[in-house]
């Protein structure tokens, strides 16, 4: 049974190019007599801010005899650069998506701009010569600056005593951020949160500093705590006084109105109204009950009609010759004082009916 195979596709010749130069270091590395050895142990460490740019250096001695130079970002090529002693150096760069940010110096340094995010990583400079090659490795990090530095306070009053203050730093990228507080340029802690335990009776003026700073940038901001306390004890009396008002207020109210009912009473108005009312209350069977004197002054004769009143089942007997009985008292006045009308029976009144 025959299975069908199919060709490879066509390689363009840029293609080749890249592919070429992105295996030029492992050729160089792994070519024969040659010998790879690194400037220091550990790499070189470069922060740059986002959106910036970046320089890496590189130095070595025309005694060298350097053939060829190689820029790799973690572990790709992204530049070669080949040296001749009879025609200027060639340059090219193997990675397309950093071709306009990307420039060789004459010096053949490699400079990146306008940094990104993903420019971050290592980077190594390949010095290839007839007999060994040498790398110089850096570590590129990049971080934003720092922007919007805020302090959040927050005040208690857990006595009347003293005056807690909490206090908290804030950025808008807090990652690789490291906070610290400071007075009077001494440290006192190393972190984003702050509490302070205030005496209002001191004078003194105490102004707190947080300070944020990542590699490449720091911000700062300021409290001044006695102000602080300041406000929080002024809203507190403010509401104190509020509230007395209210309460003096309310009093006055009170005495106003306890004093003007005495002056009625004392008037003898209040009262009459009181009695007044009782009267308008009072049912009609119950004002026929009540004793009503019609009284009439002639010299020294008073004549008094009483109605009798009525009393539950009693029988009235009808009066024939007049509605009501009437009794003529006499009575002597004094000069000084008018007697009471006594009103005694049977004598010695005299009763018409």
């Amino acid at each position: 049974m025959l299975t069908a195979v199919r060709a490879p596709a066509p390689v363009s010749t840029a293609d080749s190019m890249i592919w070429l130069f992105h295996s030029l270091p492992l050729v160089f590395c792994l070519g024969p007599g040659n010998t790879v050895s690194q400037t220091s142990s550990s790499p070189l460490i470069v922060n740059r801010a986002l959106g910036e740019s970046v320089t890496f250096p590189l130095k070595f001695s025309a005694e060298e005899n350097v053939t060829s130079i190689t820029w790799l970002h973690n572990g790709i090529s992204i530049t070669f650069i080949q040296l001749n002693e009879k025609q200027s150096p060639l340059k090219y760069v193997t990675d397309p998506q950093r071709k306009n940010r990307l420039t060789v110096t004459d010096s053949y340094s490699l400079q990146l701009s306008n940094l990104t995010m993903a420019d971050a990583g290592f980077y190594k400079a390949q010095k290839t010569t007839v007999s060994s090659s040498v790398l110089s490795t850096y570590d590129l990090r990049i971080f934003r600056r720092l922007r919007n530095l805020q302090v959040v306070t927050h005040i208690e009053r857990p006595s009347n005593v003293t005056c807690e203050i909490h206090l908290t730093c804030s950025v808008e990228n807090p990652n690789d951020v490291i906070f610290r507080w400071q007075i009077s340029g001494k440290t006192l802690l190393r972190e984003a949160n702050l509490t302070i335990s205030w005496d209002p009776k001191n004078d003194s003026e105490e102004t707190y500093t947080c300070i944020a700073e990542n590699p490449v940038s720091n911000s700062s901001f300021s409290v001044p705590v006695q102000s602080l306390c300041k406000d929080v004890i002024n809203e507190e009396s403010e509401h104190m006084d509020i509230k007395w008002i209210i309460i003096v207020f309310s009093l006055i109210c009170i005495v106003i109105i306890v004093i003007f009912v005495w002056l009625l009473v004392r008037k003898g108005r209040l009262t009459g109204f009181f009695h007044l009312s009782t009267r308008q209350t009072q049912s009609p069977a119950e004002t026929r009950r009540n004793l009503e004197y019609a009284s009439f002054s002639s010299g020294n004769t008073v004549y008094a009609q009483v109605t009798p009143a009525n009393r539950g089942t009693e029988i009235r007997t009808p009066l024939k010759n007049s509605d009501s009985p009437t009794i003529y008292s006499k009575v002597h006045q004094h000069k000084e004082e008018a007697h009471l009308l006594h009103v005694n029976h049977p004598s010695p009144c005299h009763i018409s009916c």
